[in-house]
């Protein structure tokens, strides 16, 4: 499907000539398999030409992961004056409704453009024949859809651009971490077996553990198992297959003796690292293995190339501890459908003064009840 877009298309000063310059650009969507080479192609290099495009989620491979498990994958085009200038990857769903590719597993998304490039977000979904199209970590930078955001919150991150001897120097509380570090892996060696870490282990029993613990993790903490959905565990699968500098998986371990002390399943760009889904085991908690795990991916970065590891949104106190830094990602959505707009803005509102109010303790069990429900079937 190819679209005509009118005035889409607005330049920020120095923008590249044909690259968010005004007039018309045109929007075609095609599933992930109908794109050329040269527009693979294309999409790899703006991902790797643009440095707040860096995460592994903004790779064409990541995309390509999702559509091989999923049939509800496409991938918005955007040509202006005969020359491809930016894809928006998306799921459409009933009612015409998009959401990010992997939807809620997506912690980063948005516009994949040359730097600078900016475009009308209504004018771009009603070109995709979209009636909305959601987004849930959409990056700041993407400032034209600012005013469709509902709110924002901060993505910490670990910078290590001069490697983890420079970010103990600069972090005010990083002489006690190392410390704190040093103390648990000498103390787990001592009581259960040598530390040693594995940054990749290609290991179908590696990957049964971590689902096992993540689920286990999931039930504890009262929320719905994501890895009880077919489609997620392909998607693992899938991501496991692929091997490159641009584009790779990390299933990182660390083991004490024969024992496995933590996992992470993560993915990584050239410089990016994403540790997505964290888990350690709980019989060797009182050795802080989850943290102790992260500090070693922070060794492991250097020789890896890896200059930042984004550790996504959420309140686990780690990630507080360990983040150097943070950027702002925004919730919101696109919507085209007449009155949909209000009702969500009285919804939003009507929630915010429940929150405010002394029945939000009573209300919040089912509450939350509703909104895992909600969670699991968006991830459907």
């Amino acid at each position: 499907m190819t679209s005509p877009v009118t005035n889409g298309a607005i330049a920020e000063p120095g923008s590249p000539p044909g690259h968010g310059s005004g007039g018309s650009f045109q929007v075609r969507t095609v599933g992930y398999d109908r794109l050329t080479p040269d527009e693979i192609a294309a999409w790899s290099d703006m991902q790797r030409g643009n440095p707040s495009l860096g995460s592994p989620y903004f790779r064409p491979e990541f995309t390509q992961a999702v559509a091989d498990v999923r049939g509800d994958v496409e991938v918005a085009v955007l040509e202006q004056d005969g020359a491809v200038v930016g894809f928006l990857p998306f799921q459409r769903g009933r009612r015409n409704v998009g959401r990010p590719v992997a939807g809620l597993l997506s912690d980063f998304h948005g516009v994949i453009a040359v730097e600078g490039f900016v475009c009308s977000p209504v004018e771009l979904v009603r070109g995709c024949g979209l009636s909305a199209w959601h987004f849930d970590d959409l990056l700041s930078e993407q400032t034209a859809f600012a005013p469709h955001a509902w709110r924002s919150f901060d993505s910490p991150y670990i910078d290590l651009p001069r490697g983890i001897d420079a970010y103990i120097e600069e972090q005010p509380n990083g002489r006690r971490i190392m410390s704190e570090y040093r103390q648990k892996k000498r103390k787990l060696a001592r009581e259960v077996g040598e530390v040693r870490f594995e940054t990749h282990v290609a290991d179908s029993k590696v990957l049964s553990t971590f689902l096992q613990w993540k689920g286990a993790q999931f039930r504890e903490s009262g929320l719905a198992n994501i890895f009880d959905l077919e489609w997620v565990r392909n998607l693992l699968d899938r991501i496991l297959e692929f091997s490159g500098e641009s584009f790779a998986p990390m299933l990182s371990v660390a083991y004490a003796g024969d024992t496995i002390a933590a996992i992470n399943f993560g993915m990584r760009s050239a410089t990016v690292l994403h540790p997505w889904f964290p888990t350690y085991n709980a019989e060797l908690s009182r050795y802080s293995t989850g943290t102790m795990h992260m500090i070693e991916l922070m060794y492991a970065a250097e020789p890896l190339g890896i200059r930042r590891i984004d550790l996504g949104k959420g309140p686990e106190p780690y990630k507080r501890r360990l983040m150097n830094g943070a950027r702002d990602v925004m919730e919101g959505c696109v919507e085209l459908r007449p009155g949909v707009g209000q009702l969500r803005s009285a919804w939003r509102t009507t929630r915010e003064a429940v929150r405010r109010s002394p029945l939000y303790r009573v209300a919040r069990g089912p509450a939350r009840l509703v909104k895992q429900i909600a969670k699991r079937k968006e991830l459907e």
